[in-house]
């Protein structure tokens, strides 16, 4: 399990042992979570505010405005009344990924937003159906070779991490590759259950249950190391596949806010992170706990960035207005 940085956890020691600038007693904390209710996320911005109103003693909630990929949602925060006090909840695509996929995102990812912290990272999962006897990435690629007509991938959506990692897997590999878009993982595993989407990729959590009951069986993971939940499952770069790609959750608040509430809800964020009894529950959910710094987080969001810009742009995959 990944530890706290060094800083992160000075920095959560200062907000248990120094004065820290009052935040708004009176004033409900929003916490906006750009995705609909259920799956790890939402849950996640529910354990940390429930430990937000205990060390804010304050009511925090959250706002769940799904819809448009996560920019309803950051449109909000971004666009929050003077003194309202919102935090957004973000997945790493809304700041690192989308901004290549829009021209006009209604925010901008690096001057609109004050980062506070990333507090986990979800692996993404390479899977076939139980009811192929594939057990490795060289095996899927020797199956779908000799079988074209079936070489067919499915996603959580078009334009999502996913999407464009299957599609650099067909490039590097030279398989035609077809995409078929699903509106989330629950639509698409009857499907991948029954074999007749052979190859399938999404966050990890999402998956491990169905992975577990031999439903599907997850070949290769697409972070640079191996997943702690899968020790035994190598990664798509040991599998001779050079990509390296992970999903990670962060807060975020708007640029607008004063420096006194960022300073004080960054430390309380990285107290809450770095709680063991948090971060256990974290990993029950499938989730590595992380915890960075702000300017960590703002190094982290940048390096993405710039990993997802060549792939999107050798997808082909058409940029929206």
């Amino acid at each position: 399990m990944q530890l706290y940085s060094r800083r992160a956890i000075l920095a959560g020691f200062s907000a248990l042992a120094l004065p820290l600038p009052v935040i708004a007693a009176d004033q409900p904390l929003k916490i906006v979570f750009p995705f609909a209710p259920g799956g790890s996320g939402d849950s996640i911005a529910r354990l940390f505010a429930e430990q937000l109103h205990t060390r804010l003693g304050k009511v925090a909630i959250v706002e769940n405005l799904a819809g448009a990929g996560g920019r309803i949602g950051a449109q909000a925060v971004k666009n929050a009344a003077p003194g309202e006090e919102a935090v957004l909840f973000a997945s790493a695509s809304q700041f690192t990924l989308q901004p290549h996929l829009f021209k006009s995102l209604g925010y901008d990812a690096e001057l609109d937003f004050a980062p506070l912290s990333q507090v986990m990272t979800v692996d993404l999962a390479l899977a076939v159906s139980g009811k192929l006897s594939i057990r490795s990435v060289h095996e899927l690629i020797d199956w779908m070779k000799a079988n074209p007509e079936q070489a067919v991938y499915g996603s959580p959506g078009a334009g999502t991490a996913p999407h464009f990692i299957c599609d650099e897997f067909g490039r590097i590999t030279g398989l035609n590759l077809r995409h078929t878009p699903y509106k989330g993982t629950p639509a698409a595993l009857p499907d991948v259950l029954a074999g007749r989407v052979p190859m399938y990729m999404a966050f990890l959590s999402e998956l491990l249950e169905q992975h577990r009951s031999g439903g599907i069986r997850i070949i290769a993971t697409a972070a640079a190391a191996r997943s702690s939940f899968l020790p035994r499952t190598a990664t798509l770069k040991e599998s001779g596949i050079d990509i390296d790609a992970a999903g990670w959750f962060a807060f975020y608040t708007s640029a607008h806010s004063s420096r006194q509430f960022v300073e004080r809800l960054g430390q309380e964020i990285i107290a809450i992170g770095s709680d063991p009894e948090t971060r256990a529950k974290i990993h029950a959910m499938g989730c590595e706990p992380t915890g960075t710094t702000s300017d960590e987080l703002k190094h982290l969001q940048r390096a993405d960035f710039e990993r997802w810009g060549p792939i999107v742009r050798s997808s082909g995959f058409p940029i929206e207005d």
